[in-house]
């Protein structure tokens, strides 16, 4: 779908906010210099400017994300922090609000994002009835997480979402698990009890697990060096990367770049439920 303008942009006083459109990354035209002269105008006016989807791509080259947080979609969080890693970006809820600028995940996370401003301007009655002439359930706010990718269940609970949106969002820096249950309003031990009930292993091991299925996707998409690949996901030395990656793959990462049979993440997280079934069933040692 195509947006035409009706308008000349005109001056950034004639606007409540000013909302930037994201689109396919790699298809979108640049700005015109006008049009980027006027964001500018207006950033230094301090108006509220917004970002849907990757619209944040355009502010951010733009310098106006710099100093903010920012949300971004978990598909495209990988790229955004490789060209804008000053930029305080995440990925584990669907939209941001920081002082006088608001960015989302994209898709229904910017019905959601309308929604808080609904709210903020005409009550909390107004924006429910909003949503619910768009279909939606309910009205989702910053604690509602992201869906997560298709190696765990959608079925998760907010906290294990976010929890494994955090994850995934930082694969090469490796977060502490406390600080991760943290983020996600739980303690370190409640957390171990969601992913326990709910997912069937730890967070330390379905950390390990997305690290090594974003592993098993660059060995078998590109021809960086297996050394490379393991420094990706935040191992720092290739013989260790090497070792995890044969204990949860089966294989090493060599014999998986070469096979044509790959291991799925299915697969992948398979073998971590069945280790983490062993490990709470082995008996307890004798003295």
């Amino acid at each position: 779908m195509e947006l035409l303008p009706t308008a000349r942009p005109g001056s950034p006083d004639d606007y409540d906010n000013i909302v930037v459109v994201g689109g396919l990354l790699g298809q979108q035209s640049p700005l015109k210099t006008s049009d980027e002269m006027f964001l500018m105008r207006a950033a230094r006016e301090a108006k509220p400017i917004t970002a849907l989807c990757t619209g944040s791509f355009i502010l951010a080259r733009l310098g106006l994300l710099d100093g903010y947080a920012a949300c971004v979609s978990w598909f495209h969080i990988r790229e955004f922090r490789s060209q804008f890693p000053g930029v305080k970006a995440s990925a584990d809820r669907l939209y941001e609000v920081d002082r006088d600028r608001a960015t989302c995940s994209g898709g229904v996370g910017s019905a959601d994002l309308a929604a808080h401003f609904v709210s903020a301007v005409l009550g909390d009655q107004a924006a429910e009835k909003a949503s619910k002439i768009l279909i939606l359930d309910r009205v989702r706010t910053t604690r509602d997480a992201q869906p997560v990718s298709d190696m765990f269940s959608t079925d998760a609970s907010i906290a294990v979402r976010r929890a494994l949106l955090l994850m995934e969002s930082n694969l090469q820096d490796p977060l502490e698990i406390s600080r991760i249950a943290q983020s996600a309003g739980r303690s370190r031990r409640q957390l171990e009890r969601l992913f326990g009930v709910e997912l069937g292993t730890s967070p330390k091991d379905a950390y390990v697990a997305l690290r090594i299925a974003r592993a098993a996707e660059l060995l078998t998409t590109s021809d960086i060096p297996i050394s490379d690949v393991g420094y990706e996901v935040g191992f720092t030395n290739a013989g260790h990367f090497s070792r995890v990656f044969r204990q949860f793959a089966g294989i090493s990462p060599s014999e998986h770049r070469k096979s044509s049979a790959h291991s799925s993440s299915l697969n992948l997280i398979e073998r971590i439920r069945a280790k983490g079934r062993k490990s709470r069933e082995a008996p307890a040692p004798t003295a």
